[in-house]
């Protein structure tokens, strides 16, 4: 891919042999071509989208371009006078070779001045630290500030002007003007401090141009005002060069950062799109297939230790025939307790079907009465006027009437009826928990007595 390789070593070591570069031009071409190898060879990776590619490819832009601008900065005395200009190409914005012209700086010129004097500033609020645009403002104020430069400053710094000073100026500014709007965060951009600044100078030029050339104050302030306007410039130029490095770079590394962000994010994609296949796949694997797990497990059954006796017996009680009894009562004994359980079972289905039943029966019946009783109260309603009745007058001539009421004697009747069979019901529910809980018990009682007589150890 690259036909002519070259490094900044390289370059530095012929720079330091002497006699290698016949000019500065050869040199800065050696220094271009290092960046240019560097676009060139890792075109093909950034196109594939490959992150380290992609980062060597944005750094060795910017680089490129950085070189550009120092050399047709710090070379200016070897600059030709020649309006050409080496233009971007369109594909990719870039200037692989350049010749040391004038036409070229002011070209550089104008790309460090967009990048740095028209980008947004950070800023910071009152009290807190200057952010890094800030502290370039306030280094190009100070720079004004020089202890050589006392004498020349001394007009510019407070806002003291002469009686017809408005007349000429429309617009007045001092230094101190400048330095309060940068500490109170007023400026928006590094381009309306620099305009703030030239504009100091370029007023006490306009006022002053008539004392110019005279000893009087006014043309001193305009002696002052033509050496301090081109220590302005310089200060600019090295401040311009630096902000738009230190931007450029800024936003490589974002750049770089967020496609390493993205790629982790992808490659955490991948990871969890793999994990869950591959759990799909063993998923449908133990969906298809049945596993059978058999363990093997012995049992040994402790006999009870007996005391240690004054004589022998005439048998051994370990002997191999000894355990089998024991093991198949053991089982028998479990088969019994057993079928136990489960005639309790069945026994306790039955008496809870009759129970329900029983209570569905009753609950039935009453309901049978309580619309009967409900019946009966509506006839005697209707044939209250015949019921033979026994009326008194009261003194003051009205008449009370006394009816046999059929309905409180229904009701009465019915509700005894219902007490009865509700008690009935309790009676029977109390006997069928009584029987259930000794049941439980007499269970647990066999358990106890089993585990104690025989204990199971599990090797």
């Amino acid at each position: 891919k690259i036909k002519k390789p070259m490094d900044l070593t390289t370059a530095e070591a012929k720079l330091l042999s002497g006699g290698v570069y016949l000019g500065p031009q050869d040199f800065v071409n050696d220094v271009a071509l290092v960046f240019a190898n560097g676009i060139t060879f890792n075109r093909e990776g950034r196109d594939e989208g490959e992150p380290l590619s992609c980062a060597y490819f944005d750094a060795s832009k910017h680089l490129l371009r950085y070189a550009r601008w120092l050399s047709l900065e710090y070379l200016d005395k070897y600059l030709a006078q020649d309006e050409h200009t080496d233009v971007p190409t369109p594909d990719d914005g870039l200037v692989t070779t350049w010749k040391l012209t004038t036409a070229n700086k002011k070209f550089a010129r104008d790309e460090m001045e967009t990048i740095a004097l028209k980008s947004p500033m950070d800023t910071s609020e009152e009290g807190d630290r200057f952010t890094y645009m800030e502290t370039e403002c306030e280094k190009l104020l100070k720079s004004l500030r020089h202890q050589s430069d006392a004498k020349y400053m001394y007009f510019f710094i407070q806002s003291i002007y002469p009686p017809d000073y408005s007349a000429f100026i429309s617009k007045p500014m001092s230094w101190d003007q400048c330095n309060d709007t940068l500490q109170n965060r007023q400026y928006e951009t590094i381009g309306e401090l620099v305009d703030d600044l030239r504009l100091i100078f370029s007023n006490a030029l306009k006022y002053n141009a008539r004392g110019k050339g005279t000893e009087t104050i006014s043309g001193k302030a305009y002696d002052s005002a033509v050496h301090m306007s081109a220590r302005l410039e310089t200060a600019i130029d090295r401040m311009t060069i630096s902000v738009s490095n230190r931007l450029e770079t800024d936003k490589v590394e974002q750049v770089i950062a967020e496609r390493e962000l993205e790629a982790e994010e992808r490659a955490e994609e991948e990871r969890l799109r793999k994990a869950w296949q591959q759990e799909t796949e063993n998923a449908k694997h133990a969906k298809g297939t049945v596993t059978t797990t058999v363990e093997k497990i012995r049992i040994i059954q402790r006999r009870p230790t007996r005391k240690a006796l004054d004589f022998d017996f005439p048998f051994n009680d370990d002997d191999e025939g000894s355990q089998e009894p024991s093991h198949i009562d053991a089982l028998r004994q479990q088969k019994l307790i057993f079928e136990s359980q489960r005639a309790d079972r069945v026994k306790m289905f039955k008496t809870s079907i009759a129970l329900g039943g029983s209570v569905y029966s009753r609950m039935f019946e009453q309901s049978k009465a309580a619309a009967w009783a409900k019946k009966k109260a509506a006839e005697a309603a209707k044939t209250k006027g015949t019921i033979p009745s026994s009326d008194t007058k009261s003194s003051d001539g009205s008449t009370s009437t006394n009816t046999c009421s059929v309905n409180a004697q229904t009701t009465s009747s019915v509700g005894d009826k219902v007490d009865k069979d509700r008690e009935q019901i309790n009676k029977e529910l109390k006997a069928a928990l009584g029987r259930l809980k000794l049941s439980k018990k007499k269970k647990k009682k066999k358990k106890k007595s089993k585990a104690e007589a025989k204990p199971v150890i599990f090797d």
